[in-house]
This record gives structure tokens, C-alpha cells and sequence, in this order.
């Protein structure tokens, strides 16, 4: 067993490979060569490429929870708002491939799909509960955000927002504002 070796390092320089290499180029071969060890000695600490990579989506999910978690951290309505919607943005934006890696393997994995569903709606119930919002209504606004934040995420990551001469930048501020709106409105409607 090599020096140091464990699941947890082998995650971590999993992860580092598959932002700098892709998706596509990494391989247990790349991974223990740079770990500087057999890819043999991987499998005593991981069970198989599945394995690894469903660690890795936890691993990004988790930086990605403390990464919005520290954006909200002492912030409350519109503001918390706002700090959580440019938070994942840049997640998506700064780790495109960790980001994508989680996605698309939580559509596969019940496991990674159960740890996401976790982790994107902590930091959202903590910016929502700061709102008056009938439960029912708070859930389509948890549903409403992601679908926001994703989904410009995907097309701004396709590059389908790249023909009109209009901001990106200026675009989405655009949508979470009609989000804030939409929440703003529901909120007089239940004074409780």
C-alpha cells in the first residue's frame, strides 16, 4: 500500500484531474501516474471508477454547499438572495467540469441524486426561511431558484445566450430580480 494513499486523497486528486483534464481524459491510469503510485493500489482504497466517481460528486457538492453557505453567511431577503444566486453561478462557471460531472452522474445514481437534493437545498431553505412563504409555496420556490440558476447555467454554458446583443451578466440579474419579485408577492399575500 503506498505511503499516504487513502480515499480521501485519491478523491481529492480525483476531483483536481477532472477540472483540469475533463471529464473525458481522466483515467485511473492518470490518476494513480500522478499520484505516483500502481493503478492497482487505488482499488485497495476505492472499489471501482463508479466509486470514485460518485466520491467525487460528493466532494464537489460539498464545496459547492461551502462555497454558497460562506456567500449567505450573515445575510437575509433580497441580499441573501442575490449573494446565493451569483454564489452558484460561479460554481457552475469556476468548476464546469465537477459541475457537470454531478450532474449528469446524479441522473444515473440515486445515491449522488439524494446527496444533491441535500446539499442544493440547504442553503436555499436558509435564504427562503428568511421569507414569509406558505410551505407549499416555499417548495416551488426552492424548485423555481434552480430551475433559474441551472438552467441559465446550461444554456450560458452551451452557449446559447451568445446571439443577442443584451448582457449575460445583465440577464440574469434580470431573472433572480423577477425571482425576488415572484417571492416579494407571494410573501404579501401570506402576512402570518
Amino acid at each position: 500500500m503506498a505511503k499516504g494513499l487513502s480515499a480521501e486523497s485519491i478523491t481529492a486528486a480525483a476531483a483536481e484531474l477532472i477540472e483540469q483534464y475533463g471529464r473525458g481524459g481522466f483515467s485511473m491510469r492518470l490518476l494513480a501516474d500522478t499520484m505516483g503510485v500502481k493503478t492497482a493500489s487505488l482499488y485497495n482504497h476505492i472499489e471501482n471508477m463508479d466509486t470514485l466517481l460518485a466520491e467525487v460528486c460528493r466532494y464537489a457538492l460539498r464545496m459547492q454547499e461551502d462555497g454558497e453557505l460562506q456567500a449567505i453567511a450573515g445575510k437575509t431577503g433580497r441580499e441573501a438572495v442575490w449573494a446565493l444566486a451569483w454564489a452558484y453561478r460561479r460554481f457552475a462557471q469556476q468548476h464546469r467540469e465537477l459541475y457537470w460531472l454531478v450532474m449528469d452522474t446524479a441522473a444515473g445514481d440515486p445515491r449522488v441524486l439524494d446527496d444533491a437534493a441535500a446539499r442544493f437545498t440547504e442553503p436555499l431553505n436558509q435564504v427562503l426561511s428568511g421569507f414569509r412563504l406558505p410551505p407549499q409555496e416555499e417548495i416551488h420556490f426552492r424548485r423555481l431558484f434552480r430551475a433559474i440558476v441551472h438552467g441559465f447555467a446550461s444554456q450560458e454554458d452551451e452557449g446559447f445566450f451568445s446571439h443577442y446583443p443584451a448582457s449575460t451578466e445583465l440577464s440574469f440579474e434580470f431573472a433572480i430580480q423577477r425571482f425576488i419579485d415572484c417571492v416579494l408577492e407571494a410573501e404579501k399575500r401570506n402576512p402570518s
